[in-house]
């Protein structure tokens, strides 16, 4: 009796950090950091908690990872929103899965913000006809370089599409667009989040997720 004890217990912690391990596999972490006079775009996992889904909350959680004076902004296709706390013409804009940020923190040295969430298949990006967008990829997709994001686009019916990596520190993209003078095919990184257009719309792109 107490062996066959034994043997349903150690059953159950095998089970245990089985499923332990398979949750984790479904977890989306990683490092951001965040430099003084560099304005970084953002990418967060799909599922990623904040009391409220809003800028307000996104900024308290950059400041408790020790970023100071934080901005928030949004491109909503137009024109970039900003939140830094309040005040006149900011805007507490809505978090949406999918779509990335750009911050900018004026703390003197590098902030490492350690940003953990889990990622949602049923999350899909829609994109309107020349209307740039910044989005926020899985960080365990496969489309590891800009071609792969590309193909990922245009399988869902973008054409014509373009992708591009914003460098905070000096203002310029590094654009890919299928080849050509100039196009780089970068690297898509945990993260960060990418600059993307489409001559035609994009209904619904569900970003691909290992």
């Amino acid at each position: 009796m107490k062996n066959r004890i034994i043997l349903a217990i150690a059953t159950v912690l095998i089970l245990a950090i089985g499923l332990t391990a398979g949750n984790h596999v479904l977890e989306d972490s990683t490092t951001i950091y965040l430099q003084f006079g560099v304005h970084k775009l953002i990418s967060l996992p799909y599922n990623f908690y904040l009391p409220v889904n809003t800028a307000y909350y996104l900024r308290q959680a950059i400041v408790e990872a020790g970023g100071t004076t934080v901005n928030i902004y949004n491109w909503n296709g137009i024109a970039w929103q900003r939140w830094s706390g309040g005040g006149i013409g900011q805007i507490n804009f809505a978090i949406v899965p999918g779509t990335g940020y750009m911050v900018t923190s004026a703390n003197p040295t590098p902030v490492a913000w350690y940003v953990e969430g889990t990622h949602n298949p049923a999350v899909s990006i829609s994109l309107t006809a020349n209307v740039k967008k910044v989005v926020a990829i899985p960080y365990t997709s496969p489309s590891t370089t800009a071609a792969l994001l590309r193909n990922e686009i245009v399988a869902a019916g973008g054409t014509g599409v373009s992708v591009y990596d914003y460098d905070g520190a000096t203002g310029q993209y590094k654009k890919w667009c299928g080849g050509g003078i100039g196009q780089v095919d970068f690297a898509v990184t945990p993260g960060t989040a990418y600059v993307v257009k489409s001559t035609s719309d994009v209904a619904a792109w569900f970003p691909a997720y290992q």
